[in-house]
C-alpha cells in the first residue's frame, strides 16, 4: 500500500468515528469532573474504546478512574494520556469547575 492509500485509509477511519467522537468529547465536557473524580468521563471512554476493539484493564494502577486500552501485539506500541479531568476557577460561573 502506497502512502496516499494509507492517508485515504486514515481519513476515512477518522470520518467513520467524527460524530461519535466529538459527542463524547461534549459530554466529558459537560461533566467537568474534579481529579481522579472523573467516574462518568472515565466509563465513557471505556466503553466507548471497548466498542471498537479494545481491550480494557479498569482500574488500573490502583486508581479508580484509569484505564488501560490494548487493541492487537506486536509493533508499533502507541501510547496515549488522556488529561480530562476538570479545572478549579474554569467554569461557567465564579468558581467553579470547568475545563480550560
Amino acid at each position: 500500500m502506497n502512502a496516499k492509500a494509507k492517508k485515504s485509509r486514515v481519513d476515512k477511519a477518522v470520518q467513520e468515528q467524527a460524530k461519535e467522537a466529538f459527542d463524547l468529547s461534549r459530554r466529558i465536557h459537560n461533566w467537568a469532573e474534579r481529579p481522579f473524580q472523573e467516574h462518568e468521563s472515565s466509563q465513557a471512554l471505556a466503553a466507548y474504546l471497548e466498542q471498537n476493539g479494545f481491550t480494557i484493564a479498569f482500574p488500573f494502577k490502583n486508581i479508580p478512574t484509569a484505564f488501560r486500552a490494548t487493541y492487537g501485539k506486536g509493533k508499533p506500541v502507541i501510547g496515549m494520556l488522556g488529561e480530562y479531568d476538570a479545572l478549579p476557577n474554569c467554569g461557567a460561573g465564579e468558581g467553579t469547575w470547568g475545563h480550560g
